[in-house]
């Protein structure tokens, strides 16, 4: 695997108070249980994750850890396999198992199953200094529609270069890394090797935890009522590979090429209960064509409105050229938007979460004549991971009971694939030249995806969210064109432990 580099995530500043900091991973689920936490009853600076400050605690709402226990006891289902906590400082180790086995019924038939064996380790050091470490060994056997999509970026989504990925029994290494340093509250640093999401929905449209890790460098703080975030990326780029140009394939590939990245991102609290932020995008190749455009800029508006401590709305639009602006249907406008609201302890039930969001972007949107800047990272989109020309609706609901937890979704989506490999009706992030004149959602082989999820699992050990859980998902595709219908059925049973974030809804 490649080397790991230590590296930043941006530091929320001040978000709660707190005498460590300390490295929280992020994944939408698991932030859920920490949401009265986040939003509490006036606006913070939550759109940049991970976060990196106050401890979250990950007791979440069982019981407080009982010194009186015998040892085994404490580490199998309360405390982390090695712990040490100083008035100074804070250690932690844990193994972290992923065993899954199951079932794909339906149009393909398949045995499922994951092999993981991971660790992760953790050190603050008063509230200056956090480091986090976590690597996983995996070897599985996913879903049809995951193979595909492997097949098509060339990896496994958001999991990077995978063994083979052509006879669809992946083996593959990933870690994440994360350093940061707080020199004050209006100055930090983070070294990370670690994915970013900007936003306060499941999706982004901006930047997301969807793609796997890239490097970066992380430099935020707070002023007054302003949060700025500047992150400065090196990328791979799977589609763009080093060449030796002999004209022969397997000579040519000289491994994955590269470009660099800059994202900027300024948040404003406008009162304590509206928050406005900036977005900008800029994304550069290390190597480019003779006569190619050498960067590729986009703007984007975040926002996020609390009308009551238990209420959210908020929403993100994004412009890859401010030229092609528009939402006029019928324009070539290169421009994706989300819109969503989420409510926390629904009908006063404790731990009862709901989202509802829609999120759409138009033909185009993120590609570029020149594809060694459009805007992807190793192969995938850095933004939503259905590319462009697509709408969906999406609704989640999360409920925690002491250790049980309940996750449920459905999604449905629309959009428009190409019918072949020379054609461009603007989903496909890596293709140059548009075969229409045409710029409507869904255009090319109109398809729709049904895709419904649930999940039950009983927390053994919530500090590094050891549990049992039940999985089941039904997913159904319709392309309107061909009238080719793919029904899937997959059950899943597996003793799992880790925080990552792995999308499977597409």
């Amino acid at each position: 695997m490649k080397k790991l580099v230590l590296f930043l995530c941006g530091v929320c500043g001040p978000l709660f108070s707190y005498t460590q900091i300390n490295y929280q991973p992020y994944s939408f689920q698991h932030y859920q249980n920490y949401a009265k936490a986040i939003y509490a009853d006036s606006l913070r600076h939550t759109a940049v994750k991970p976060f990196v400050g106050g401890y979250l605690n990950p007791q979440q709402a069982v019981a407080a850890p009982d010194t009186t226990k015998s040892w085994l006891h404490r580490k199998l289902f309360q405390e982390h396999l090695i712990q040490v906590k100083k008035e100074d400082h804070t250690f932690f180790a844990d193994f972290m198992p992923d065993f899954i086995i199951g079932k794909q019924t339906g149009t393909n038939s398949k045995t499922l199953w994951t092999n993981t064996r991971g660790a992760q380790v953790g050190l603050s050091i008063k509230d200056k200094f956090s480091f986090y470490l976590s690597f996983y060994e995996n070897q599985a056997r996913f879903p049809t529609h995951i193979d595909t999509a492997a097949m098509a970026i060339g990896g496994l989504p958001g999991q990077g270069f995978s063994k083979n990925v052509e006879q669809s029994q992946f083996d593959w290494m990933n870690a994440t890394a994360n350093l940061t340093y707080a020199f004050s509250s209006a100055f930090n640093l983070t070294l990370a090797y670690d994915k970013v999401h900007i936003g306060d929905g499941y999706r982004s449209v901006l930047l997301s935890e969807s793609p796997y890790n890239y490097t970066h460098a992380k430099f935020s703080g707070n002023v007054g009522r302003f949060q700025y975030n500047s992150i400065w990326a090196t990328m791979l780029d799977r589609k763009n590979f080093n060449a030796t140009n002999t004209g022969i394939p397997e000579i040519d590939r000289q491994g994955d090429g590269a470009k660099f990245a800059a994202f900027q991102y300024v948040d404003y609290l406008i009162d304590e209960k509206a928050a406005i932020g900036l977005f900008h995008s800029l994304i550069w190749p290390k190597s480019n064509d003779p006569g190619a455009d050498k960067v590729n800029g986009g703007l984007g508006l975040n926002g996020k409105y609390q009308p009551w401590s238990n209420v959210l709305f908020y929403g993100q639009v994004y412009a890859d050229d401010l030229s092609k602006f528009s939402f006029n249907r019928n324009a070539d406008r290169r421009v994706a938007y989300q819109l969503g609201g989420r409510a926390f302890d629904v009908f006063a039930v404790n731990n009862l979460n709901v989202t509802l969001e829609y999120n759409q972007a138009a033909p185009y949107t993120y590609q570029h004549r020149n594809n060694r800047i459009n805007y992807t990272v190793n192969g995938e989109p850095l933004a939503h991971p259905a590319g462009a020309n697509f709408r969906e609706i999406l609704g989640m609901l999360t409920y925690t009971w002491n250790r049980w937890n309940v996750y449920g979704q459905s999604m449905f989506s629309r959009y428009g694939v190409d019918p072949d490999g020379d054609s461009n009706y603007g989903r496909d992030l890596f293709k140059e030249t548009s075969t229409t004149n045409q710029f409507l959602i869904g255009q090319g082989q109109t398809t729709n995806l049904f895709y419904n999820e649930l999940r039950l699992a009983y927390v053994l050990n919530p500090t590094y969210n050891l549990r049992f859980e039940l999985g089941m998902i039904n997913r159904r595709q319709h392309n309107l064109v061909t009238t080719e219908r793919i029904n899937a059925n997959m059950f899943t049973i597996g003793l799992r432990s880790s925080f990552r974030a792995f999308q499977t809804e597409y």
